[in-house]
């Protein structure tokens, strides 16, 4: 049995406050296992150079320059990357005891596995709770339509990544679901492996994107199904994506076709529609929601079974006829509670 190397990019900004215990998850909770780890520091002023710098002797390539973001960052840490897996160690997170070893086990005796991943450890100021959620293998449509990428326990092999290349650079958000994407259009829902078990930490605070741009990682989403529909000829539901979000970035693109796909990137876009835009908050939301009502293009039956009760709801809400009125009658609602 081959033991798989690990490359573990960790690409990072103005965080030298963590990255000292980011590199210690990986080399002291983790010794013995074959790492190759790359370090792609944005150029930051905070003191990341000299953490880098000290802890050089533990890392593969290292390097503190301008770039081009976060997906930038990945993609340079790529190009020295020689392991066979790959993975990406953010550097306000952290791995867990043993985290490296599980991976390569799991790699190691499956040859065909593409994808391998656990749980995480979510870190607050106050406590630490373990989010609990994996993907079931057995849910061909939940793993397009709402999949759990937990970016910092999921790992890939290194060949597949590759043959992607890499992250898109024109996003900043959402490149590990669409990175998720890529690869089951390309190579379908086989050959994935999630295991109850913790694999690392993610960190929560003020000034990570998570929980600060929210707003961003809706948008780049709904820009990626925009895209996907388009390329599948749901013209009808790209134009009520494009209601709430009008903007487009030059985007790579899935490979998504027709004949294979039409049916999923239906249900994936109005999943989408429903999950992050059915409680309606704003004129957009509410244009996108009516104008589906309206379309015809959803049969509840092949709904997530978490959102038929929130499409009827749409449905009643819609019915008012315009945003005004809804406005009114939610705040009508609020005033007598």
């Amino acid at each position: 049995m081959t033991v798989p190397r690990i490359s573990l990019i960790t690409p990072s900004y103005q965080q030298a406050a963590y990255l000292p215990e980011c590199i210690a998850s990986v080399h002291e909770l983790n010794s013995g296992q074959g790492v190759d780890h790359i370090v792609v520091d944005g150029g930051s002023t905070d003191g990341s150079k000299e953490v880098i710098q000290q802890n050089s002797h533990l890392l593969t390539w290292w390097c503190c320059e301008k770039d081009k973001g976060q997906s930038d960052a990945i993609n340079k840490g790529l190009a020295h990357a020689t392991g066979d897996v790959f993975g990406w160690l953010n550097s306000d997170d952290a791995l867990l005891p043993d985290a490296l070893r599980k991976v390569s086990d799991a790699f190691a005796h499956d040859p065909d596995l593409l994808v391998f991943g656990g749980r995480l450890i979510h870190r607050s100021e106050n406590d630490d709770r373990v989010f609990e959620r994996l993907n079931d293998t057995r849910d061909t449509v939940r793993l397009f339509a709402d999949p759990i990428v937990n970016q910092q326990s999921t790992f890939y092999r290194m060949h597949v990544v590759k043959s992607i290349g890499g992250v898109d650079p024109a996003l900043r958000y959402v490149m590990d679901v669409e990175l998720w994407w890529q690869l089951l259009f390309r190579f379908g829902t086989s050959h994935l492996r999630f295991d109850a078990v913790e694999l690392a930490i993610f960190r929560m605070h003020s000034a990570s994107k998570t929980m600060g741009e929210h707003s961003g990682f809706i948008d780049e989403l709904a820009d990626l199904l925009h895209g996907l529909c388009t390329r599948v000829g749901h013209s009808e539901l790209a134009a009520i994506i494009a209601i709430g979000y009008p903007e487009r970035k030059p985007l790579r693109g899935i490979p998504a076709n027709a004949e294979q796909h039409a049916r999923i990137v239906h249900t994936m876009a109005v999943h989408f529609l429903l999950k992050w835009n059915g409680h309606m908050h704003t004129e957009p939301q509410f244009g996108m929601l009516k104008t589906l009502c309206q379309s015809g293009l959803v049969q509840p039956g092949e709904l997530l079974p978490e959102m038929r009760e929130r499409w009827d709801l749409v449905k009643k809400r819609t019915s008012l006829g315009s945003w005004n009125l809804f406005r009114a009658q939610r705040k009508i609602k609020h005033l007598f509670r």
